[in-house]
Formats: structure tokens, sequence, C-alpha cells
């Protein structure tokens, strides 16, 4: 494949400004990762205490977890992260999803997916306008029913040409099977996110009516 990825994208970390963990976690706030509007152990438990001496904890080997709707969490061996189903009519978008752009009018922009036509596919959700929109065969198409992405820690990475460097989100599959990845670009001062296609080497985005593309990107990365 034509396109490359280059090492770590995006600004550097913000500080933290996490309220402290749960009433009985022992959890201080933690150092680095999204703006969650609340401790991400009410999401995430704390790992297990170590045994007490003398007894033997028994882990099974943790098999392979394939993503699969209507809502999973898929776990890595240092990192976590959901999709969360959501719907505009009730306007529910969970605490802790993970915002991936600005608008035109600077209003927030945060990672979704949903099916359309046997694709699972990318998408662009804004809560303010309780909207969720996917690019499909050359249009913006509004969807009433989607997930949202609640992370653990991402970081942005530059690509071209339909690469995806290793561990790039898969957040959709066509219909006949191939994968497609999170990404975002900047539009017209604006930065919005799209669908990776690796096979047609491009990101497309569905922005002001229409479904666009480029061919320079960045993509969703979990660390």
């Amino acid at each position: 494949m034509a396109g490359k990825y280059y090492g770590w994208g995006g600004p550097p970390r913000p500080p933290h400004r996490y309220p402290p963990g749960p009433p009985g976690s022992g959890l201080p706030p933690p150092m680095y990762g999204i703006m969650y509007p609340v401790h991400p152990a009410y999401f995430y438990p704390p790992p297990p205490y170590p045994p007490p001496p003398g007894e033997v904890q028994v882990v099974d080997e943790p098999e392979e977890v394939e993503p699969e709707l209507p809502g999973e969490t898929v776990e890595l061996p240092y990192s976590t992260y959901r999709w969360v189903p959501a719907c505009l009519s009730q306007r529910s978008i969970p605490p802790g999803a993970l915002m991936v752009g600005v608008d035109a009018d600077g209003e927030e922009i945060y990672a979704g997916r949903a099916h359309h036509e046997g694709d699972i596919l990318p998408a662009k959700v804004i809560p303010s306008k309780n909207a969720c929109y996917i690019a499909f065969n050359g249009e913006e198409i509004l969807k009433d029913q989607f997930e949202v992405l609640v992370p653990a820690m991402f970081s942005w990475q530059f690509a071209t040409g339909g690469a995806v460097p290793p561990g790039a989100v898969e957040a959709g599959v066509t219909a006949d099977g191939e994968k497609l990845y999170f990404g975002r670009v900047n539009h017209d001062g604006c930065t919005t996110p799209g669908k990776i296609h690796p096979s047609h080497e491009t990101c497309y985005y569905p922005f002001d009516g229409e479904e666009k593309n480029s061919p320079e990107y960045e993509v969703l990365v979990l660390l």
C-alpha cells in the first residue's frame, strides 16, 4: 500500500481536570488521557488486589474479542474502550464520550458509528445539534440509531493513502468484510471525523450535505 503514517500526532496532552475517583476506590485523579466529566473508574473498575500470601490465583488466558454491534467492550493488554449504544430521539450521549473534532460554528464533535445498508460506518456525533452523520455514496446522511466511543487512552497519527498504523481503531466494516478505521481531516477551518477506507486509499467524511474525501488524514490510535 502506497500510504504512510508518521508517528504520534496531535498536540501535547493537557493536564488532567478530573475529580477524584469514586468513593472507596482509593484512586487519585489520573495523570493523562481524555477529559472525562467524571473519573474513568466509574466506568472501568480498578485492578483486583493481589491474592493473600499462600493462595494461588488462577487466571484464564484472555480470548480475542471480536467487536459486534450493538455495543461491546474491547479489551487489549493495557487499554480498554467501549462502543456505547445511543439514540438522537432520546438525546442520550454517554458520559466520557471521545471528542474528535470541532464543527464550523465551534460545536464539539464526538466519535460514533452506525449501521447503513449492511455496513457499519464511522460517524460524527454533534450532541448540541442532536445530530449523527455518516458519509455514504456521495452523501452526508443523518442517523438516529448509533453508538458512541468511550475511550481509554488514544492518540492521533498522521497517515496517507489508506494506510493506518498499528493500534488503529477499527470503527466499522463494509458489507463485503473490509475493515474501516476512524480518521479525521481539516476542512475549511474545521476538524471533522470520517472513515478511512484502505482499499480506496482515502478518508471519506460527511460535510455540508456531501461526502468529501482526502488522501491525507489523521488516524485514531489506541495506545
